[in-house]
């Protein structure tokens, strides 16, 4: 398990640039270098984030594509 490399999550392009733009906003407000996980942790335990799962999960045409990958290695 040691040998397999970490595959990062794979997000919209414009979801990234302003991720990554708040992390500069940040590191200029409050000199602190947070990372993206560390961000990305922070927006997932906000309420508000809720009310978005639930306003996606409502939406009629959700296109949504999982390829779940059943090779074995």
């Amino acid at each position: 398990m040691a040998n397999k490399s970490r595959v990062p999550m794979q997000v919209d392009p414009g979801f990234e640039v302003r991720i990554k733009n708040l992390q500069k906003a940040i590191m200029i407000k409050q000199g602190k270098n947070l990372s993206l996980r560390e961000i990305t942790g922070k927006v997932a335990r906000m309420p508000n984030f809720d009310d978005i799962e639930k306003d996606i999960l409502k939406a009629s045409n959700v296109d949504l594509k999982l390829n779940l990958d059943r090779r074995r290695k």
